[in-house]
């Protein structure tokens, strides 16, 4: 059995940067006219072992196992292109069903509309009699209901995506009475904190609360001709939560390209390693876009629109004390971007 995430508040129509697996009751529920949006990105490939992905909608928080409660919508877009003998027979169809009573029904299967490597936008539509399915803004299918909708009380998500926000449309809250209501969205003022040309090495305190979603960086850089070396890092007084290390290549020397990152503690001690990554991005005298996201336990980077890595947080680390970003290195910083 998953543990749910907390739900959203009271109004709260939107869930923003959840991590995966992510299991969430539904405020108010599900009826004819609302719907449930799912917006981010399928993960290339390389960047994960699983090559599919699962929307559902349950019925109860019992989403795994030989138990499970119902699940009236189970969407399931694969990516095996290629038989493989770990991953079985090829598959790269969208395959929809609903599991009840203690059993699978009859799949559907569509022609796959979402790409590995590409950003995506699914509606999933509630209609007297059916689900109306969307990506991208074209229509999918229409997939009958098999167990009533006023039995839908959970979302799961799980698989190779990065989800950039849930939302429930519209939003419905609890009023004082006790039932579900519609609200009207509270807007919220996002901070931005943009600076040019920084000096090098680069320090943004940030105020307090930390680096957590949905807050973003973005970093544009030029890696000098002579570089050897730069760092990006998501500091905690002296300690590293997030130390994102690039190693550029120098063939006369034989030093080969490397992506290191890691985290510290008790005063710069460094813990274990991660090195692996499937194409070094970075060209010395070439002007990239790296961009920093927050999850709730992780950090996300991108290079040049493209997902490159996904740091979790170490065990006792916790993003919400973050007190300071920096850049450190052979790079020139052309604008820093920091969104809160």
């Amino acid at each position: 059995m998953s543990v749910p995430s907390a739900p959203p508040d009271e109004g709260e129509s939107i869930i923003r940067s959840p991590d995966l697996p992510f299991v969430s009751s539904i405020v108010g529920g599900l009826f004819a006219g609302r719907a449930v949006v799912v917006s981010g990105m399928v993960l290339p490939g390389f960047a994960s072992d699983r090559k599919k992905f699962d929307i559902d909608l349950c019925c109860g928080l019992l989403i795994d196992g030989d138990h499970m409660d119902n699940k009236a919508l189970h969407f399931n877009p694969r990516f095996e292109a290629k038989a493989g003998w770990f991953s079985g027979p090829a598959d790269d169809k969208l395959v929809i069903n609903s599991f009840v009573s203690g059993q699978w029904g009859a799949e559907e299967r569509f022609d796959n509309p979402f790409k590995e490597g590409e950003p995506f936008q699914i509606r999933l539509l509630v209609l007297e009699k059916y689900f109306k399915i969307s990506a991208g803004g074209k229509h999918v299918c229409d997939y009958p209901h098999r167990v009533p909708v006023e039995t839908i009380r959970t979302i799961s998500i799980k698989g190779n995506i990065r989800v950039d926000y849930v939302e429930f449309q519209p939003p419905i809250g609890i009023g004082a009475d006790g039932k579900p209501t519609i609200v009207a969205p509270m807007p919220k003022q996002e901070l931005i904190t943009q600076i040019d040309k920084p000096s090098i090495p680069f320090i943004l305190p940030l105020l307090p609360g930390g680096f957590v979603s949905p807050q973003s960086a973005r970093f544009t850089i030029t890696p000098f001709l002579s570089a050897e070396r730069f760092t990006i890092n998501l500091m905690c007084k002296e300690e590293f939560l997030f130390h994102f290390r690039v190693d550029m290549p120098n063939p006369s020397l034989k030093i080969k390209p490397g992506i290191i990152r890691n985290s510290s503690k008790n005063g710069v001690k460094w813990q274990t390693e991660e090195r692996t990554f499937a194409t070094f991005p970075f060209s010395k005298g070439i002007t990239h876009d790296v961009v920093f996201t927050a999850y709730g336990k992780s950090v996300t980077v991108d290079v040049d629109g493209a997902p490159f890595v996904k740091f979790v947080y170490r065990d006792g680390d916790d993003p919400a004390n973050i007190d300071a970003i920096t850049v450190r290195g052979d790079v020139l910083v052309h604008r820093f971007v920091h969104k809160g």
